[in-house]
């Protein structure tokens, strides 16, 4: 996957917004020789929480399928379609991902493929992201969750609902198999930060700046 860097902050009129929280600290730690884990803070993402209204479910996937060229599935899955990552997080309930060049054109066709059968929430801000690649990931991983990681438990594509530290989590990997991403609501990122960190030291730690995946 592509990367761009993040710049610090950004000004709105009269509103500086910093984009580098406090606890991020970019850099090089463990044992000597290559790192293990690598955890990457995603910046610029879009996400989206999809709920279809009662009954409307068929025609809610119906519409997103016509939209976007393939639609979600029930379950803890990853569909990758137009441009979004449709996550299956309940029963009739999906976050919708962007990154990315493009984005406001597709939350657009989103809110217009579910304006007759579902509830979309804009969450973008609501949660921190962090992706995780490394030779030591899945160990890394299965030191905080308490679930099965291995290829046939956790195939690409795979997401789940667990716990880390007390913390409800997101844990998914990517349809590309090499990333593992944890989502986790903004006023716990900081916590999740440091469970992860500690979690990865032992195997050779990279922290990279701040960064819009594409």
């Amino acid at each position: 996957m592509a990367s761009a860097r993040v710049s610090d902050s950004f000004t709105l009129p009269g509103l500086a917004l910093d984009l580098v929280p406090h606890y991020l600290r970019p850099g090089r730690s463990g044992p000597p020789g290559a790192s293990g884990v690598v955890l990457t803070l995603i910046a610029d993402e879009d996400r989206f929480n999809i709920e279809a209204r009662r009954g409307s479910a068929a025609q809610l996937l119906a519409s997103l399928a016509n939209s976007f060229g393939a639609a979600p599935v029930n379950g803890p899955k990853t569909i990758a379609a137009g441009g979004f990552d449709f996550v299956g997080v309940g029963p009739s309930r999906w976050h919708a991902i962007s990154r990315g060049d493009g984005r406001a054109e597709r939350r657009a066709a989103l809110a217009a493929a579910a304006l007759e059968s579902a509830t979309v929430l804009d969450v973008s801000h609501g949660f921190v992201t962090f992706q995780l690649s490394g030779r030591s990931v899945v160990e890394a991983l299965a030191k905080l969750a308490p679930i099965d990681l291995g290829e046939q438990g956790f195939a690409p594509g795979a997401c789940a609902m667990t716990q880390i530290h007390g913390m409800s989590v997101q844990l998914r990997r990517r349809l590309d198999g090499g990333f593992y991403e944890c989502a986790v609501p903004r006023s716990f990122a900081g916590s999740l930060y440091h469970a992860l960190t500690d979690a990865a030291l032992r195997f050779g730690l990279t922290v990279e700046p701040a960064q819009a995946v594409i």
